[in-house]
């Protein structure tokens, strides 16, 4: 972003004048600082860090309150001055689109100094932690008191509990369906006023952070992926250290192989013998993190099968491998153990498996082998960063991510849907598939050098096509870019688009000066419809 002043932005939303947005800022400056309202190269990063090239989704400036008062503060001021605001945790949905706003010129309100962990319970086992509190944050607090407790988290560390688990993110403990896992929740309201949920919403509960829900409906799902409100805290349940940590590895020698190995997994995930969400990935995933593309293959089109091969017996990979773990009393998981092998070789009867039982207290930290087997005790890194430098050494990434029924045949079908479309953009197909007992998660990450305008272009236009294509045939979006969340909103079609109005309809009660997020997830205020 070039340099601009507060009278002269790079761009203002429609309906907000220069005036109302330094005024606006001069207030917000006196109130919380000068340094917390950023305006020209000090805002640049809170864009898509992965398209340097795009001028319709940044932000005018950006604010950082450091307290629950001043949220409101800026909400507040907000209202009086008609200027929209875009939140973000850490600002690190990358892929999605970073801190992106989907309203151009929006004021980025970036909760990253809202940084407390308010409370680690050691005898219940649960985190309440503001939005700045980041997965590296809560992991080191967790290994502070003592490790009895692991917290589920994504592979890369540097986002936020709060931001992840609202976008509806995963992580790789028993708990790894972050969404689902929530435990009271602390909101600013599009009015400033600040609301709890659930047990927290009684001053004299004391099971806020116990039970998930409280007495009548249950809102805090209306917070998740949504522009309805800020959330400033909340609660999240932790993972007891276990007895035994058992790491599990599967490794397949086709191509076909994934169809059983799917439903394999299925099989293993709903019955329980495997504890968390168990992750298949291709051979690309391994081989990109030894050496970039052009060190594999720099022959035209696709990458060839032999050459799969070649990676194969480098890396020491099958063609699908998939992770997973249990966690318990010793007997318990060397039974569930015995029962992953008879499902696994009984569909695929030449897959190596392998474990490793780890007792529980030795597997926290770095203590561990590699970043597979650190992930799934809750010890996040940035490691998987370096797949980034597949096309080149400025690389950024673009996911596809369409939910299915956890059936090997629905991942076959989703792979032939996105293959010519990816393949016919100049991109790898790079599979990774969540397995999460009845519906499974196709993560399509598209690599590129974001260095080349070309490419950058290519992958944004791989998604705008595959987006369509996977819901005509079924396979709707749970998560997405931001310059394509109407797009997203508008597979959800049942009864003329019925869930689009009634959201739009509650956005306009709760809002109606258009504040917050306007666009997010496809939700529109009046003022922008």
């Amino acid at each position: 972003m070039s340099s601009r002043s507060d009278q002269d932005p790079l761009s203002l939303p429609d309906g907000v004048s220069p005036e109302a947005f330094g005024a606006m800022l001069a207030e917000l400056r006196r109130a919380l600082g000068a340094d917390a309202v950023l305006t020209g190269d000090d805002a640049a990063e809170f864009g898509d860090p992965y398209d340097p090239y795009d001028r319709d989704h940044v932000p005018s400036a950006v604010v950082l309150p450091s307290t629950v008062e001043g949220v409101q503060t800026v909400v507040r001021s907000a209202n009086a001055h008609g200027v929209p605001l875009w939140t973000t945790s850490q600002g690190r949905n990358n892929g999605y689109g970073g801190g992106a706003p989907v309203v151009g010129g929006s004021v980025t309100l970036s909760l990253r100094r809202l940084n407390r962990i308010r409370e680690l319970n050691d005898e219940l086992g649960y985190a309440v932690v503001e939005p700045g509190v980041r997965f590296f944050d809560l992991a080191e607090a967790c290994r502070e008191r003592g490790g009895a407790w692991w917290p589920s988290s994504p592979s890369l560390g540097w986002g936020s509990v709060v931001g992840n688990t609202i976008d509806h993110g995963f992580g790789y403990t028993p708990y790894g369906d972050h969404a689902a896992h929530v435990y009271g929740m602390e909101v600013v309201l599009p009015d400033g006023e600040l609301l709890r949920t659930g047990m927290w919403a009684s001053t004299r509960s004391t099971s806020a952070h116990a039970h998930p829900r409280g007495f009548g409906p249950n809102v805090a799902p209306l917070f998740m992926q949504s522009n309805f409100g800020v959330v400033t805290a909340m609660g999240r349940p932790l993972l007891p250290r276990p007895e035994v940590y058992a790491p599990v590895t599967i490794r397949v020698a086709r191509h076909d192989d994934l169809e059983p190995l799917v439903d394999a997994m299925r099989v293993l995930t709903t019955e329980g013998s495997i504890d968390n969400i168990a992750n298949i990935t291709s051979a690309l995933g391994a081989a990109s993190m030894r050496k970039p593309r052009r060190d594999w293959y720099d022959g035209p089109g696709p990458i060839p099968e032999d050459i799969y091969r070649d990676m194969m017996r480098e890396v020491g990979s099958g063609w699908w491998n998939c992770t997973a773990a249990m966690y318990g009393p010793r007997a318990v998981v060397e039974a569930k153990f015995a029962r992953v092998e008879q499902v696994v070789v009984g569909a695929i009867p030449d897959a190596r498996v392998s474990v490793k039982f780890v007792p529980g207290d030795e597997a926290g930290g770095d203590t561990l082998e590699n970043h597979r087997e650190r992930i799934m005790t809750g010890t996040p890194s940035l490691e998987m960063l370096d797949t980034t430098t597949w096309w080149g050494e400025d690389g950024g990434h673009l996911e596809v991510s369409p939910i299915a029924p956890a059936t090997g045949a629905d991942a076959t079908t989703i792979a032939g849907i996105l293959r010519p479309i990816v393949e016919g953009e100049g991109f790898d197909l790079w599979a990774s598939i969540y397995v999460m007992k009845r519906s499974l998660m196709y993560l399509a990450v598209v690599m590129f050098d974001r260095a080349d305008p070309a490419r950058v272009e290519a992958a944004y236009r791989l998604a705008r096509r595959a987006y369509p294509a996977l819901a005509d045939a079924g396979y709707t979006p749970y998560r997405g870019n931001v310059r394509y969340m109407d797009m997203m909103q508008d597979t959800y079609d049942f009864n003329d688009h019925a869930m689009r109005r009634f959201l739009g309809e509650l956005k306009d009660a709760i809002d109606p000066g258009g504040i917050l997020s306007p666009g997010k997830q496809g939700i529109w205020p009046q003022r922008f419809r």
